[in-house]
């Protein structure tokens, strides 16, 4: 077996020929990119870190509830060909998306594409403990106001509980009232005669005694 040695031209030798600074640059300038990301994410943790994306806001709590159970037991009928909107599973209406359970539904909402469409970064602010004492204290204040509101609801409804009782308790000595009278009219009216017992029956029984009479 023997191996002859051919000659490249001018051409093939450029193709294989390395401009040797342009890759040290290269190399330099990724060993420092390499470095400054090492350093970012040891000492980066200690600053004030502002959203990479300047016009994003930070990471904020849910506001509203997910009612995940709303559709729990429910049976569904999956029709591909509807618009999205209207398939069976849980409809992500800002990324226009469905997803078939509520376990991937969370997953989705709290991920970072559902987070950038809706304007965040997954960065959360990082405040001071001035501020954390004044949450504190917006929190006390909002359940003292709770508290204040409920005694007060408790106070309204007991009220309103004993103007109904003593309506009632009015209405129930009129009515008892009203009988007693009729009853000492009725014991009268025997007494001197007016009824037979056929019309004191009745009249106790509260019917007619007569027909055009008083």
């Amino acid at each position: 077996f023997s191996c002859t040695h051919i000659p490249m031209n001018d051409e093939e030798n450029k193709r294989f020929s390395w401009d040797k600074k342009e890759y040290e640059a290269r190399a330099k300038e990724r060993l420092n990119q390499a470095f400054d990301e090492l350093k970012a994410e040891k000492y980066g943790r200690k600053r004030n870190r502002e959203p990479a994306n300047p016009q994003r806001d930070w990471l904020k709590q849910r506001d509203t509830a997910l009612n995940l159970e709303e559709k729990a037991g429910r049976t569904q009928i999956a029709n591909i060909g509807l618009p999205a909107g209207q398939q069976a599973g849980f409809y992500c209406k800002v990324c226009d998306c469905v997803v078939k359970d509520s376990t991937n539904y969370l997953d989705h909402i709290n991920g970072k594409n559902h987070q950038k469409k809706l304007g965040m970064s997954m960065r959360v602010e990082r405040v001071g403990v001035d501020r954390v004492r004044q949450k504190f204290a917006d929190l006390k204040r909002k359940r003292e106001e709770e508290e204040v509101k409920r005694s007060e609801d408790f106070e309204s409804k007991l009220q309103a509980n004993h103007d109904e009782f003593e309506r009632q308790e009015k209405e129930r000595k009129e009515l008892k009232k009203q009988r007693k009278k009729e009853k000492e009219r009725l014991e009268k009216d025997i007494s001197d005669g007016a009824f037979d017992a056929d019309s004191a029956a009745l009249a106790a029984m509260g019917l007619p005694t007569g027909f055009g009479g008083k």
